[in-house]
């Protein structure tokens, strides 16, 4: 068995319409069976960070969310599978964002998220090293 999968993202605010085009079949390489994105690049972890400072519930990629207004239906009409990580800082917020959005657009899908990398709680047992030469 072949499995496709095609990336429609590589840092936050890439190209819009990838992620329609990726989902047609009109990206390289025809259909697919899972889509991915990357958005978080440096800058976008600070662009996060800065939503995040003036509202708690912010923190992901708002771009991704719009994407899946369109996106989340042509995936699910295709049985494509969606792996992002677009949750940035607040995974579980995108998460409840996109189940929100699923059941206004009528659609039975899965939404799930990941955790357990937020450093900042743990500030105190943190340490960099750095080897200098000699």
């Amino acid at each position: 068995m072949v499995l496709r999968i095609g990336n429609a993202s590589g840092f936050y605010g890439d190209r819009f319409d990838a992620v329609r085009e990726m989902l047609t079949g009109a990206g390289p390489g025809g259909e697919l069976h899972v889509l991915t994105g990357d958005y978080l690049a440096e800058l976008t972890m600070l662009i996060l960070g800065r939503d995040q400072l003036k509202d708690p519930a912010a923190g992901y990629a708002k771009t991704f969310l719009r994407q899946m207004e369109e996106g989340l239906g042509l995936a699910h009409e295709r049985g494509i599978r969606i792996v992002t990580n677009a949750g940035g800082l607040n995974p579980a917020g995108l998460t409840d964002a996109l189940r929100a959005l699923a059941a206004k657009l009528g659609l039975p899908v899965r939404v799930a998220h990941v955790e357990g990398d937020r450093l900042p709680a743990r500030d105190g047992a943190l340490a960099a090293n750095a080897y200098l030469g000699g």
